[in-house]
């Protein structure tokens, strides 16, 4: 499934972070790691032209030189562990250099440890890993900060966790997903969060009106039986199916991983705009930012 990766790293985040996550991959697709790095240089010294051109040449020498011992000490790590690594630098900007190493080194998976690059704005727009998420056609696979309190208890993508909008049947995202877990040797559980009956309201034109509770249960069996129907229609691998209670879908996605000790979230990608105008774009920019297991953001085939 993945058979060359680009691991990216700004040298102000923690690589390490990665070195797990990008071990049992490697023993499961024996994929080739590229640590690559964008090395900023003279890319911002446009007024240097003609006869700066050996200038230029210097200082993009000099800042390679500056952040080799650390991309060879990282990938020497990862040798060590066993994962075929290799190390790509470029001069540029980091999306930019990113989204084109993707189509020029063949690569089908992103990882980003997420110290350097989690800089989300209000709108997710802004930061380098919303905007490759956004923008790349391929997986990207986001660590934070927060996984080195669970790194040394975590062993691989076991237990697989899939928040689902249910909307519609069995996806192609979904089915994706699927083929990963089966490929990867884990287990799926999908999970579709909703309001606890005590805050369920209906909008009418005359205000909110709190549903009496028979409709909630009536309406919380539906939905119980479509994540169980969508359960089943998983065959690859085992598939469980959750319903959770949560005023804040992202939060109880959160919530519900480090209770059954999720290995791995698959999201959906964030899209162009404000993700929080969609549930599901809400969970997913929440999980991509806080979440304390890696976040696979997935595409459908062909998207």
């Amino acid at each position: 499934m993945f058979d060359r990766v680009l691991l990216l790293t700004d040298l102000d985040d923690s690589p390490e972070l990665t070195a797990r996550p990008v071990k049992a991959l490697s023993d499961v697709f024996a994929c080739k790691v590229l640590v690559f790095h964008a090395i900023r240089g003279s890319s911002e010294l446009f007024y240097l032209q003609d006869d700066a051109d050996q200038v230029r040449r210097l200082i993009d020498k000099k800042a390679e030189e500056h952040a080799r011992p650390a991309l060879e000490k990282f990938a020497k790590q990862l040798e060590d562990m066993g994962v075929n690594t290799g190390i790509v630098t470029q001069v540029g900007t980091a999306f930019d250099l990113a989204l084109r190493a993707v189509s020029d080194l063949q690569i089908d998976l992103i990882v980003i440890p997420q110290e350097g690059y989690a800089d989300f704005t209000d709108r997710v727009s802004g930061s380098t890993t919303a905007r490759l998420i956004r923008e790349s056609n391929v997986p990207v696979l986001t660590i934070n900060q927060s996984f080195l309190n669970h790194r040394d208890r975590w062993d691989g993508f076991h237990r697989i966790l899939y928040p689902t909008s249910l909307s519609g049947g069995k996806s192609a995202r979904l089915s994706e997903a699927e083929t990963f877990a089966a490929e990867i040797g884990g287990s799926l559980e999908l999970v579709h969060v909703v309001d606890p009956i005590h805050a369920q309201v209906l909008e009418t034109p005359e205000g909110d009106l709190i549903l009496p509770k028979d409709i909630n249960y009536r309406m919380r069996s539906r939905l119980e039986r479509r994540l169980s129907d969508l359960a089943h229609s998983v065959k690859k691998v085992p598939c469980m199916w959750r319903l959770l209670e949560d005023t804040k879908p992202g939060s109880g996605v959160m919530a519900y991983a480090d209770r059954s000790n999720a290995d791995l979230i698959i999201v959906p990608p964030l899209e162009f705009g404000d993700t929080r105008n969609t549930v599901m774009g809400s969970v997913a920019e929440h999980v991509i930012k806080h979440a304390r297991v890696p976040v696979l953001t997935i595409k459908a085939t062909g998207q």
